[in-house]
């Protein structure tokens, strides 16, 4: 039996002058980075090493119609349907740069959201159909397909915006789509009354997410457990069940299990939660998982750990419980040995391995 754990954020991006995870107990964790094979690839975006796992890796990937299907409340979307990502934003500026934030859950209104969706909708009516699954995951159901590259919303935020443009065929398109909806929403009722209230306003959208699912995803297991939209919604295209991650579960029968507790708070450079969701996942899955192999009842268990400065990829088998000359590697120590994400000042270009030079 084997588990396969994809835990984004697991690699704090930056240099630190203490240890990113440095006092905290993490044996489990140390004595699987002691006793398997560990590699550490170059950057790749978290969303294409998530769709290769599915068996989708060329082309434009359709991330807005498979997180659309991943939705949990809303009805799946309609065979042949075309959807883009249309998240809210905030844009400001810095060091005379436009920089983009995106919007953690809870800290926009349902109402609010209606509100600024009606504004869209009231405007684009010649694109398609703007909705909102919840407050901060909105979409826009296309009338007809498109043809552009547009940059996933996790690879541009607290990033210059001007290196993040749309590209391609349809590339004027979006760009003129988005220069209207920032001044409809800049402009709304909703969002000044949020500016006076002290809070950040919705001021744009941020379309990403094209393409059509021309193929059917192939889950690289039984089972998948996860709750984040897209991988719900690989899941639910590839036919195999999810749920939500639970070890009890996990451990029956061959799964991927999406863990991505580690992502926000690593985006947002929050070192606090980072080292308490970790400490969390020590408890509940690493310290677990190291004693299942270490008794034999757990075959083979793999860790891909996406992050700006590069992946780890961990893979421990139940046969290298018996290899006593590997000693525990502490985590602090690997993440001291991979060099930190090249430093990047707000107005110079990505560097070549970065989500903009893809």
């Amino acid at each position: 039996m084997q588990i396969q754990l994809l835990i984004p954020g697991l690699l704090w991006p930056t240099a630190t002058l203490l240890g990113p995870a440095s006092g905290l107990a993490l044996d489990g964790l140390a004595w699987l980075l002691g006793r398997g094979s560990r590699k550490v690839h170059a950057f790749e975006p978290y969303d294409r090493q998530l769709a290769r796992l599915f068996g989708l890796a060329d082309g434009m990937l359709p991330l807005a119609a498979l997180r659309r299907l991943g939705e949990p409340d809303a009805p799946p979307p309609a065979p042949g349907s075309h959807w883009l990502c249309a998240d809210p934003v905030n844009l400001s500026f810095a060091r005379e740069h436009l920089l983009l934030q995106a919007f953690p859950e809870g800290e926009l209104s349902a109402a609010e959201a209606a509100e600024l969706v009606a504004a869209l909708n009231e405007l684009f009516t010649d694109l398609g159909e703007f909705e909102a699954c919840t407050p901060t995951r909105w979409y826009l159901r296309l009338h007809q397909p498109t043809r552009v590259t547009l940059y996933p919303l996790d690879d541009v935020v607290g990033r210059p915006v001007k290196h993040f443009l749309p590209e391609g065929e349809d590339a004027r398109l979006w760009q003129r789509t988005a220069n209207e909806a920032q001044i409809v929403l800049h402009n709304h009722a909703a969002s000044r009354a949020r500016e006076e209230s002290g809070l950040r306003a919705v001021n744009s959208v941020w379309l990403w997410g094209a393409g059509e699912l021309d193929r059917r995803p192939v889950a690289p297991a039984v089972a998948v457990q996860a709750t984040d939209p897209l991988s719900v919604g690989l899941a639910r295209a590839s036919g195999v069940p999810v749920a939500a991650p639970g070890l009890a579960s996990a451990v029956r029968q061959d799964t991927l299990v999406v863990l991505e507790t580690l992502l926000k708070p690593a985006q947002q450079l929050d070192l606090a939660t980072w080292r308490s969701s970790l400490e969390a996942l020590e408890r509940d899955w690493f310290a677990p998982l190291a004693a299942a192999l270490q008794q034999g009842r757990l075959d083979t268990l793999r860790i891909l750990a996406p992050g700006d400065r590069g992946t780890l990829e961990l893979e421990v088998r139940r046969t290298e419980r018996w290899k006593f000359w590997r000693k525990p590697y502490a985590f602090d120590a690997l993440l001291k040995s991979i060099a930190p994400a090249p430093m990047e000042l707000p107005d110079a270009p990505p560097p070549p391995h970065s989500p903009a030079a893809r």
